[in-house]
């Protein structure tokens, strides 16, 4: 059950005041634990994953598809970059200055609280993806319900209700500076399991009990349904969606995994970075997914940054008709008559979409 108390629904509605298991003894020594070198990673990383998915977010926003799955991966892009100001900036800002909950405790309860529901919002997202792209490539596939007009948009909006009750009414995380990661415990002298987030755990456990079977039967119908006798164009659509799928399973599972077993046991240190990388990267990883897996993605990215004389000069022709005009010497050519060639193309996973945008 959630005490009410303990969520930053009651600071912003108590003038900013914390409930008593959040305030610091006075008699507390509060010293800096200063970890310049994992901080300034975390720091670093996360600002350099912010900036590369930050493109990739305009051109979705940009783009006039507003298909189930689009709408799915605008929604995790502002999950995504959330946690990242969180678990890399924030971190890494306190990290190097070796500061905890006590030393600014409204700042990392707050950042804590919204860290937090980004995660689990970020969390139900990643699984209805999963379940898009299995349903991409297995029409009968028994949730492919939610993904009707109207349906969906009931889906929609309990996401956001689920992100708003993990934001404001669960416990929040709180920073710690000797694990450079992220505790409901603030360690402040009172007695851990007052903390414990009942939520929390069980949303991390239902991720890595449905994340992982999905992914699981996505990967087993792309490799022995579909077969190896298709397309060169197909057969690598489907290498990247697997690769995608494994990477994106991985580090969710990973985190979702080692942020309950340390919240619950005693942790090595080790194990808790490796949590905290896993958190980074379940959400630095679909960005480096669009620039490295996605074509569609890349290009529209490429071409909004880089002007036409930009991309002419160092040959970087981003689009169907651009490449055409090029290899016919600047006769310009129709996308729309080379999109009605491509008419017949089978349906790919919507994160590998290449006629999409």
């Amino acid at each position: 059950m959630v005490d009410i108390e303990m969520t930053l629904y009651h600071v912003l509605t108590n003038n900013l005041e914390m409930s008593k298991l959040y305030k610091c003894p006075s008699n507390m020594t509060m010293n800096l634990i200063p970890r310049p070198i994992i901080g300034s990673y975390f720091m670093i990383s996360g600002i350099a994953l912010i900036i590369i998915y930050l493109p990739c977010f305009v051109v979705m926003i940009k783009s006039k598809c507003r298909a189930p799955s689009y709408q799915l991966m605008m929604l995790l892009a502002i999950f995504d970059l959330t946690s990242l100001m969180v678990n890399s900036v924030t971190t890494g800002i306190l990290g190097i200055m070796g500061a905890s909950f006590c030393h600014y405790p409204l700042f990392v309860f707050t950042a804590g609280s919204i860290g937090l529901g980004s995660w689990m919002g970020g969390c139900v997202v990643c699984i209805l993806l999963a379940v898009d792209r299995c349903v991409e490539i297995n029409s009968n596939f028994p949730l492919a319900i939610i993904f009707h007009k109207q349906v969906f948009r009931l889906v929609m909006l309990v996401i956001c209700i689920y992100w708003v009750y993990a934001s404001f009414f669960t416990n929040p995380l709180l920073f710690t500076a000797q694990y450079s990661s992220w505790f409901f415990d603030p360690f402040i002298g009172k007695e851990g399991d007052l903390y414990h987030n009942i939520p929390h755990t069980i949303n991390n456990l239902l991720v890595s009990a449905s994340s992982t079977p999905l992914y699981i039967y996505l990967c087993y119908h792309l490799i022995f349904k579909f077969g190896y006798s298709t397309s060169m164009w197909l057969y690598r659509s489907k290498q990247q969606i697997i690769i995608q799928a494994v990477i994106l399973c991985f580090f969710h599972a990973t985190a979702a995994c080692i942020y309950v077993y340390m919240q619950f046991f005693p942790t090595p240190s080790w194990l808790i970075i490796i949590g905290q990388l896993a958190w980074q990267y379940s959400n630095g990883c679909v960005c480096l997914a669009y620039w490295t897996l996605n074509r569609t993605i890349r290009n529209a990215a490429i071409r909004m940054m880089l002007s036409k004389r930009i991309r002419k000069r160092f040959k970087l022709h981003m689009g169907i008709d651009e490449q055409i005009a090029a290899e016919r010497d600047g006769e310009v050519a129709s996308v729309s008559n080379v999109m009605n060639l491509m008419s017949g193309t089978a349906k790919v996973a919507p994160f590998l979409c290449e006629s999409s945008l």
